[in-house]
């Protein structure tokens, strides 16, 4: 396992993929009792066909398998034909579930439960629900630490550092890092601004190397998430809601590069052209 790591750090994966990739490769390994080699790949789509794996997690853990046989130069062209026939089966049921989805929230709403979060002082959910609403992030950009100068950040992980009159965003861990690079903003908002050196000062008994995690642990990020955002919404609805609300070309090629991502897979994961 060591060596498939190995493996998929030189290929440039994020760590938090390379992760995944790993966690895949023991739920497999469980599935087919550490014998997982002495299966056809026929077989093994069978099983995971016949398991209680939902197309989603099927999907991710055929994903992984073929990064496997690639990295063993193994024949994989069935198992990319399958990773094909589940995604186009994740699509329609999208496809369904989005034109049924009415959201009661607006952009407006996501912004009065935005402040309600500084006015409690729930520097923690504002800080997280910012950095979604205003630049449009995933889950894993959020996983960062705080600290109070450039010298004491990585290349490898996010950070919010904390200035005179500003916020630094440093993200260098995202999904799509590998293409985009090391993604940096400056936030001069002064709830934020505040909310991120009460968040620091409050919490300095868990300070290491003068770094504060956000974050104790990163597992199940979208239940941690959920519970940070307004009205418990997942990243990728708040994103949605924002899309609809404004509904520009201009407005979705700035989150499109806020996020990292082509304009075409906005369009295509979110269903631009068909919001009102």
């Amino acid at each position: 396992m060591e060596n498939f790591k190995q493996y998929l750090t030189n290929s440039g994966l994020s760590n938090t993929t390379i992760t995944n990739h790993i966690r895949n490769m023991n739920k497999l390994n469980k599935i087919f009792d550490d014998n997982l080699q002495q299966f056809s790949l026929q077989k093994i789509i069978e099983t995971l066909k016949q398991s209680n794996l939902t197309l989603s997690q099927q999907l991710t853990i055929t994903s992984t398998l073929s990064k496997y046989f690639e990295y063993k130069n193994m024949e994989r062209k069935p198992l990319q034909s399958y990773i094909f026939e589940i995604n186009n089966s994740l699509k329609q049921s999208y496809l369904k579930r989005n034109k049924q989805l009415d959201f009661p929230y607006t952009k407006n709403d996501l912004y009065k439960e935005l402040n309600k979060f500084y006015e409690n002082q729930d520097y923690k959910k504002y800080i997280v629900s910012y950095l979604i609403i205003k630049y449009n992030v995933r889950n894993e950009d959020v996983n960062l630490k705080i600290t109070t100068h450039k010298k004491y950040t990585n290349k490898e992980q996010n950070f919010l550092i904390i200035r005179k009159n500003s916020i630094l965003y440093i993200r260098n861990d995202y999904k799509t890092s590998k293409y985009y690079g090391t993604i940096v903003k400056e936030i001069k908002h002064n709830n934020f601004i505040k909310s991120v050196n009460e968040y620091y000062n409050q919490n300095s008994n868990d300070i290491e190397n003068n770094v504060l995690p956000l974050f104790k642990t990163f597992y199940n990020s979208t239940k941690q998430i959920k519970k940070l955002t307004p009205f418990n919404l997942k990243e990728s609805d708040i994103m949605k809601i924002i899309l609809q609300s404004n509904n520009s070309l201009s407005q979705s090629i700035e989150i499109s590069q806020n996020r990292g991502s082509g304009i075409n897979t906005l369009n295509n994961n979110y269903n631009l052209k068909n919001h009102k």
